[in-house]
């Protein structure tokens, strides 16, 4: 085998161990749910509380960084994929704590609404972000179920979420 063979050999080799995008970005959404998982969701609404507070973290936004929101949407989608695929909930706090770990960015309310429908396409035929609740009151925002009843998902929230269950078995 002659020296191009060796480099040809050594290129085939390697592009079938390079890990693909989707199958990173998966690995960094697990990642990022256990570390969620290991440090709670009342220190991940206190993280998120103290980083908007100080101002220490640049804000999310479509259009001014949208690589990052990209990012953002796909991780967002994963890491809610998950808690649907367990029957669960994943509060406002959790989700923004995912963003701020992986992406050092924060998400302001009007973002975080855009982000919840940008996570739930049309082909999914159900509305993903209803699973997101509000710390408080263990339901989706107001916001958010104006938007999806304009989305033509009218249906009350608990029925919404079921049909998320449902999908994501």
């Amino acid at each position: 085998m002659n020296r191009e063979e060796r480099i040809e050999q050594a290129r085939r080799r390697a592009a079938e161990h390079t890990p693909q995008p989707a199958a990173q970005a998966q690995k960094r959404a697990r990642v990022s749910h256990q570390r969620l998982s290991n440090i709670g969701a009342s220190q991940a609404d206190r993280h998120v509380t103290d980083t908007g507070e100080r101002g220490t973290a640049p804000y999310l936004d479509p259009t001014a960084t949208p690589k990052e929101w990209g990012q953002a949407v796909d991780l967002a989608r994963m890491i809610t994929i998950i808690r649907a695929k367990r029957r669960d909930t994943i509060t406002h706090s959790e989700l923004k704590w995912v963003i701020l770990d992986a992406l050092r960015m924060m998400v302001d309310p009007p973002t975080f609404e855009q982000l919840l429908l940008a996570i739930s396409p049309e082909s999914d035929g159900v509305m993903l972000g209803s699973i997101v609740v509000h710390t408080d009151s263990g339901n989706p925002t107001d916001d958010f179920l104006l938007a999806a009843m304009e989305s033509g998902f009218d249906d009350p929230h608990d029925v919404l979420q079921r049909q998320v269950y449902a999908h994501f078995r």
